[in-house]
C-alpha cells in the first residue's frame, strides 16, 4: 500500500480499524499504528497467526489460513476505499476494483490455493458491503475523526478504537 501522506495513511488505518470490526476479527488486534507499513499497521494478536501443528486436522489448518486470507483482503479493501471515499469523497471505479481483485486472485492463489472464482466469490460480497458501509455519513464522520485521532497519537489501542465506534453508534 502507497500513501500520498500521512494523512492518507491515517485514513487508510482508520479504515482498516473498522474493517477488523465488521470482520468480526476485533478480537485479534491489539491496536494500530501509523509507524508501520502495510497491514504492519495492525497491531495482531498471536491467535491471529498461525505456527502449524501436526495435531490440527488439515481441513482445519486450511480454514483458519483462508479465514485470515479473508480478513487480510478485506482490510486491504477497507483502506483503500476509507481513503478513495471519505478522504477523496470519490467513488470506486472498475479500475481501481479490478486492480483489487487481482491482488486478491494473486494472494488467494498463493497463499491458499483458490481459483479465482472462489476469490471473486468471496471479493465481490466483500467489497459490496464495504463500498455500502463508507458511503454512510455516520461512518464517514467515524473515520473523520479516528484518522485525525490516529494522526496526533500515532496509534491506537483496540479498546480506543471499540470506545470510538460505540460513541458513533456504528458497534
Amino acid at each position: 500500500m502507497k500513501y500520498r501522506s500521512e494523512e492518507d495513511k491515517s485514513y487508510g488505518v482508520a479504515g482498516m480499524a473498522l474493517g477488523l470490526s465488521m470482520f468480526e476479527a476485533g478480537h485479534l488486534f491489539a491496536g494500530v499504528t501509523i509507524d508501520a507499513d502495510g497491514l504492519d499497521c495492525v497491531k495482531f494478536t498471536p491467535e491471529f497467526f498461525f505456527a502449524g501443528n501436526p495435531r490440527v486436522p488439515a481441513t482445519a489448518s486450511w480454514k483458519h489460513i483462508v479465514a485470515n486470507y479473508r480478513i487480510s483482503v478485506g482490510l486491504v479493501l477497507a483502506n483503500t476505499i476509507c481513503r478513495k471515499m471519505v478522504l477523496d469523497h470519490g467513488h470506486v471505479d472498475r479500475k481501481l476494483r479490478k486492480q483489487l481483485l487481482d491482488a486478491a486472485c494473486e494472494q488467494g492463489k498463493e497463499s491458499c490455493q483458490l481459483e479465482k472464482d472462489e476469490v471473486e466469490a468471496l471479493f465481490d460480497k466483500d467489497f459490496t458491503n464495504l463500498v455500502n458501509v463508507f458511503s454512510n455519513n455516520a461512518v464517514r464522520t467515524a473515520m473523520e475523526a479516528m484518522a485525525k485521532q490516529l494522526e496526533e497519537k500515532r496509534s491506537m489501542s483496540r479498546f480506543d478504537i471499540e470506545d470510538m465506534l460505540e460513541e458513533f453508534n456504528l458497534m
